[in-house]
């Protein structure tokens, strides 16, 4: 009798535990009546979703290899150990974390490495579906299920070493596929961060006839200066860049704070600065024979970052003496660096062809302080003058000068006067957040609000079209949005 009760008992807890299951599903999969475009969410990049044949994360990065890297680091600046060993030892660590990822010198994987994908709608993954969480691209996702249908709503991962040529193809596949599933003859798009920059490869390589209106949040289709940077060997700790990075990420913390500044005050950030430059600037050679050519060099997805500027210096300082080395990739790196000459026409293109594009570019957050342009104000990313498309932007938490603001329009200067619109390539389709960190589209927020209110507007959207979102804005963490 006992064992029978028992029964029961798990019976009626088993179910009581699965309603809630239903009821997810019910809620997911309810008829939103939405007869519009498809919806494609193409996230940033993903380090995590890199994994192999059977599933196990390529990318892992534990808790040993960064206390092996910093305890490295410290060591040194204790023991001035001769430059060449300290370097090695730091570079054979980070080798040891990338080197499951690399790629071989035509650009393939070496591993057998690959990112989850999910090729159909989202309807067709209930593992997305109730994995989906509150933030950033996810949150996206989720937004547009309960708006659209996820029927309706597809997320596009890639593999982000490939060329900006491959994601294309393969984001154009999925156009093809939400068009051919829905009937419709156009899809609407929400890029953000990297997503930008395939999104823009796509519009470079199939034109926009099938797209009616994409979104560009934090969008990284300028490429990055972190990537200009490092690629180009400046790899640079400024103290005060560091600092000004620790006090921000120490948020309210007032005895965490009062540390770093007794911490600068002692002379402590600028010795360990010090020797850490000093390393690095005169191991670049040796750290790019040991790790970077073959490891991260051969991604040509992370060359699509490099701002047009630092890309053949950067290619020069990777590859130079060695190119015969690289012949398939040589030619790989010619396209990829055609396409990122070709952001602004084909943008300027899309739009003259009738594509709605809007673009939503955060700054008044640190970037992490580890190369030349580290400064500059950004959304703790990527830096706003790019995502902006060259917005002139204050560095972080300084504010534009008086001789610069001279004769210019004050409308389109931030009442904070850290950016002047004026300079960006689309001035009147361009919405600065102050305080907002990067993609920060996250579910049930007056940001998520705004940012698919841009996604449905029926004509091409300015600054003007919906007074409650003007130009300049700021958010609270709650990502609430304010005039700014």
């Amino acid at each position: 009798m006992k064992k029978l009760i028992s029964i029961l008992m798990a019976l009626v807890m088993a179910f009581t535990l699965c309603v809630p299951a239903f009821a997810a599903d019910d809620d997911y999969y309810y008829d939103t009546g939405y007869e519009g475009n498809p919806v494609i969410v193409v996230r940033g990049i993903d380090f995590a979703g890199l994994t192999y044949a059977d599933g196990t994360k390529a990318l892992q990065v534990n808790g040993g290899q960064l206390v092996s890297l910093l305890f490295k680091a410290f060591w040194s600046s204790l023991t001035l150990q001769g430059e060449e060993t300290i370097a090695d030892g730091i570079f054979e660590v980070a080798k040891g974390i990338f080197e499951p990822i690399s790629l071989n010198s035509e650009g393939n994987s070496t591993n057998g490495v690959s990112m989850v994908q999910y090729p159909g709608p989202v309807s067709d993954y209930p593992e997305l579906l109730y994995s989906l969480t509150d933030g950033a691209e996810p949150g996206i996702v989720k937004t547009a299920v309960e708006k659209y249908g996820p029927q309706n709503t597809y997320f596009f991962t890639y593999d982000w070493r490939k060329t900006p040529q491959q994601l294309a193809e393969e984001l154009n596949s999925y156009v093809v596929m939400a068009k051919e599933n829905s009937g419709k003859d156009k899809v609407n798009i929400i890029c953000a961060s990297m997503g930008c920059m395939v999104t823009t490869a796509y519009l470079h390589y199939y034109g926009s006839d099938s797209v009616e209106s994409c979104v560009y949040l934090s969008g990284a289709h300028n490429g990055t200066y972190v990537c200009g940077d490092a690629l180009n060997g400046r790899i640079v700790f400024e103290s005060q860049v560091l600092v000004d990075f620790l006090n921000y990420s120490a948020g309210d913390n007032i005895m965490l704070k009062l540390f770093f500044s007794v911490f600068k005050a002692l002379g402590a950030v600028d010795f360990i600065t010090f020797v850490i430059n000093d390393t690095v600037q005169t191991s670049f050679d040796r750290a790019n024979d040991v790790m970077l050519r073959d490891t991260l060099g051969t991604m040509c997805g992370l060359w699509a970052l490099c701002p047009d500027a630092d890309f053949e210096s950067g290619v020069e300082n990777i590859f130079g003496g060695h190119e015969a080395d690289y012949p398939v990739l040589m030619e790989k790196l010619e396209e990829t660096k055609r396409f990122v000459f070709s952001t602004q026409e084909t943008l300027t293109s899309a739009m003259e062809n009738g594509t709605k594009i809007s673009f939503v570019s955060n700054y008044n957050q640190p970037l992490i302080p580890i190369y030349e342009r580290a400064s500059v104000n950004g959304d703790s990313v990527l830096e706003t003058e790019l995502t902006s498309n060259f917005a002139t932007v204050a560095d972080f938490g300084k504010t534009l000068s008086n001789e610069y603001l001279e004769g210019k329009d004050r409308a389109l200067v931030s009442n904070d006067r850290v950016v002047d619109a004026s300079t960006a390539w689309f001035v009147e389709n361009t919405w600065y957040v102050k305080n907002a960190p990067h993609v920060a589209a996250d579910y049930g927020t007056e940001f998520s609000d705004f940012t698919f209110a841009l996604l449905e507007s029926p004509v091409q959207p300015t600054v003007d079209t919906f007074p409650e979102y003007p130009r300049f804005m700021a958010t609270d963490a709650e990502l609430n949005l304010t005039a700014n």
